[in-house]
């Protein structure tokens, strides 16, 4: 995780990685997500597709990542999966 990520709030994801693994799942530009680490309740999140067409990942990171010690440098993973609703598990490393 970096400094922006950290303090604004939110999770940004490039233009690529948006277009070819986030937008198939999403229904619209806007949709709710429960965010699960391995360990610890689930959060559920806003993820939000912008005109550039990049997604960002958005109210309750902040909280989300205090609650499961992810700091600055902390190296994350996250899988996005649909099954009745959009979900994300985030490995923590």
């Amino acid at each position: 995780m970096n400094e922006t990520f950290m303090k604004q709030d939110r999770v940004y994801f490039s233009k690529e990685f948006s277009v070819n693994h986030l937008k198939p799942l999403m229904d619209d530009a806007t949709v709710q997500i429960q965010v699960q680490a391995l360990e610890g309740p689930s959060t559920n999140m806003i993820l939000h597709r912008s005109t550039d067409h990049c997604c960002n990942l958005k109210k309750g990171w902040a909280d989300f990542a205090v609650n499961n010690n992810i700091k600055l440098q902390t190296v994350c993973i996250l899988h996005f999966y649909k099954t009745s609703h959009l979900g994300a598990t985030i490995d923590i490393f």
